[in-house]
């Protein structure tokens, strides 16, 4: 093995590039390479799907692996509610670092990770436009969208942010698709104190943009989401709200208003932006995971493999494509009922 770890990291949708280059790397062992046909690496990562080839609709690719299956892993992205895998294509990989529960996504090499490589803050010139704290003359803002979805949380989240603009209609400025439309959330964030951020799932290790995002605007959160973000983050930096109980939410966010919360609890927003930028940016996620796993395998590639897209897979075996149609229909018909029950729905 070369003396650093060459990671192959691919995805059907493009990588943000500063996540694996430009921000802090605390594990310089590691080398990502980004190149969809390099066949020189120690590793392949694979980020929900393998990349098109030319102008593919779908992802049709086949990668013939160069590592062995036992240093290939699949990251995921979007939580059960919005993705199923099935496990003809999850059992493809050597390990999996998820934030979907053992029950969505089995696996006997799973590792729990959140979704972590997408800012929709902005890029890095956003981020290093302000080194320090930025005049926040601005209260309250929350970034919405018209989506309705019952086997997630969207259609909650959506009531709820109705609500909100009827009774914080006073303090309250609404972004987002069908709202006011801005380039990057920044604009949406950089000049308020608070921001109020609703996950479209809730479930341990799943926080997303829509908490990290607020972090990196120097925001104080309410947040709905991730029931372990404190592990993750000092619990000063976020206000815990459950969007199953608006008045109380609503009552929350006054109160902290009121009490100046921000400026209090601002050294532990800071930190939180400090640890999306340095400790949980794309590449030092991967290489973590990758360099626990290289500890407990052999010096020698275990074994050829290859790894087929989802639906490369699916086209292969009419007993795969009906494997992932029925589990697929189990999983949104179980979602639906479950948050149905979590937000008491009719």
């Amino acid at each position: 093995m070369t003396a650093k770890i060459r990671v192959k990291l691919v995805s059907k949708n493009p990588i943000e590039v500063f996540q694996v280059s430009t921000l802090p790397q605390l594990y310089p062992q590691v080398e990502f390479v980004l190149d969809a046909e390099a066949r020189e690496y120690d590793w392949l990562v694979v980020y929900d799907d393998l990349p098109r080839r030319g102008d593919e609709r779908l992802p049709l690719r086949v990668e013939e692996v160069a590592c062995g299956r036992a240093r290939t892993a699949l990251l995921t992205y979007e939580p059960s509610s919005i993705k199923y895998f099935g496990r003809d294509y999850t059992d493809q990989f050597g390990m999996v670092l998820t934030s979907q529960d053992a029950a969505a996504l089995p696996h006997t090499n799973r590792r729990d990770m959140p979704p972590v490589g997408r800012w929709f803050y902005g890029g890095v010139d956003e981020m290093r436009a302000h080194p320090s704290v930025p005049d926040k003359p601005d209260l309250l803002s929350v970034f919405g969208s018209k989506k309705q979805q019952k086997h997630s949380l969207h259609l909650r989240r959506f009531e709820f942010l109705n609500t909100l603009m009827h009774e914080l209609g006073d303090i309250i400025s609404v972004y987002g698709s069908g709202y006011q439309r801005v380039e990057h959330k920044a604009e949406g964030m950089d000049s308020f104190k608070y921001h109020i951020a609703v996950e479209n799932h809730i479930g341990a290790h799943h926080w997303t943009e829509k908490l990290s995002d607020a972090f990196l605007g120097y925001c104080l959160p309410f947040y709905a989401g991730c029931p372990n973000a404190a592990a993750y983050f000092p619990e000063d930096a976020f206000i815990p709200i459950d969007i199953r109980d608006t008045a109380s939410a609503c009552a929350t966010i006054r109160a902290a208003i009121a009490d100046n919360a921000f400026e209090k609890r601002l050294p532990a927003i800071i930190e939180a932006r400090r640890r999306v930028i340095e400790d949980y940016n794309l590449g030092n996620m991967i290489a973590k995971h990758v360099i626990d796993q290289e500890e407990r395998l052999d010096e020698v590639t275990l074994g050829a493999a290859q790894i087929y897209s989802r639906h490369a897979l699916m086209r292969s075996s009419l007993w795969v494509f009906l494997r992932y149609a029925l589990g697929k229909i189990r999983s949104r018909s179980f979602n639906k009922r479950y948050w149905k029950d979590y937000t008491g729905q009719r």
